[in-house]
């Protein structure tokens, strides 16, 4: 998955097809991944939209799995 580094800061994202941005933010607290999407019962944006928006989904940051990291503010 790739990844945007500013600093110290690192976030990682996943994106799908073209046309308007649609910023995509996972629930589920500090479980809240891009994988998370694809779990039961949940919406995936990044498949229900893709002929629509281009979907731009993050990992929260400081989630136990994921990959978006920085220091607390």
């Amino acid at each position: 998955m790739p990844t945007f580094q500013a600093g110290d800061v690192t976030i990682r994202y996943e994106e799908a097809d073209e046309g308007p941005p649609a910023l995509v933010i996972p629930g589920g607290g500090l479980n809240a991944t891009v994988e998370m999407l694809d779990g039961p019962g949940s919406f995936n944006p990044l498949k229900e939209l893709a002929d629509m928006r281009r979907c731009i989904a993050i990992d929260i940051r400081n989630a136990n799995s994921g990959g978006t990291k920085g220091p607390s503010p």
